[in-house]
């Protein structure tokens, strides 16, 4: 389910947190996690923008290690069918979270939509939401190398990075139309944290990857007995949707591009490391028949 300017030394310190709006307020901090399909397209830096970028990074917060995170393994299928596997790793602390999501095609999926993306974001917990700091999405989509880089400053997505150039295969989104987004992981991050504190799933908000704007959104559809592993779990059903606002692909329709779309996901605590996570995911094929996305297993 941009015109941004490039401001490199853009100051960390001075970050503020993105607004999200929620139905039911965040409270205390705590351990959450999630993961959300990587939906951005992405390419290497060019020589000119590495060192700097690497003096960015550098500045932003430490303490995050992939070597303590959790990850899940989850299967994408088509009608029954394997398609894609995501592996996604989380890692939280009282004061911010860590995610990282690798979606690859595999089986005959790698006939239709070859890709591996790469996504990553860090950022910060507010009482209001989230604040990404830092956000970049990287790999190959059907041959063609992508990359996008996001720092996050006063409320405001600048991207580092875009290859290919901002414009080239979407139309730009205004600028006024990125200001209070978020990334979809830590949209997904936000979700799974609300069903910690309070046990429901509402919660919606403006989100950008680089080069497009969605509006999207989660409620509570109600508990839910579902099997997971050979066992039956209790889970908690929400109903998602996202909905294009800007930036529509060259050539695409624009109306059919900015539909509503539509899906289910069965959140459930499988693991005593982690908050709730989504163990099924479903939403409706482009093509014919349902997709799902699975949990297969964490490590």
């Amino acid at each position: 389910m941009p015109d941004a300017v490039m401001l490199c030394w853009a100051r960390l310190d001075r970050l503020a947190p993105v607004q999200v709006t929620a139905i039911c307020p965040c409270g205390t901090r705590q351990k959450v996690s999630l993961l959300a399909p990587s939906w951005i397209v992405l390419r290497y830096m060019k020589p000119l923008l590495k060192p700097c970028l690497l003096l960015v990074l550098a500045l932003a917060p430490a303490g995050f290690s992939e070597a303590r995170a959790a990850e899940a393994v989850y299967q994408v299928t088509q009608t029954g069918i394997p398609v894609v596997e995501i592996t996604a790793q989380f890692e939280t602390r009282p004061d911010g979270y860590w995610m990282r999501s690798v979606s690859r095609a595999v089986g005959i999926g790698r006939l239709f939509a070859q890709h591996e993306i790469r996504s990553e974001v860090e950022g910060a917990w507010h009482a209001e939401g989230v604040a990404p700091q830092r956000y970049q999405a990287e790999g190959n989509w059907r041959g063609d190398a992508r990359r996008t880089v996001l720092l996050y400053r006063e409320g405001m997505p600048q991207p580092l990075d875009m290859e290919p150039p901002e414009g080239t295969t979407n139309e730009p989104v205004p600028l006024p139309a990125r200001r209070g987004t978020i990334d979809m992981l830590s949209a997904f991050a936000l979700m799974s944290r609300m069903v910690t504190q309070t046990g429901r799933c509402d919660v919606a908000g403006p989100i950008f990857d680089g080069r497009r704007r969605l509006d999207w959104s989660s409620r509570t559809i109600g508990a839910a007995q579902l099997t997971h592993a050979g066992q039956q779990v209790e889970t908690l059903q929400c109903g998602l949707e996202s909905r294009l606002i800007a930036g529509v692909r060259h050539g695409d329709d624009r109306t059919r591009a900015t539909q509503p779309r539509q899906a289910m996901a069965w959140l459930a605590k499988v693991d005593q490391r982690l908050p709730p996570i989504p163990v099924r995911v479903e939403f409706p094929s482009t093509i014919f028949g349902t997709m799902r996305m699975e949990l297969r297993r964490i490590k």
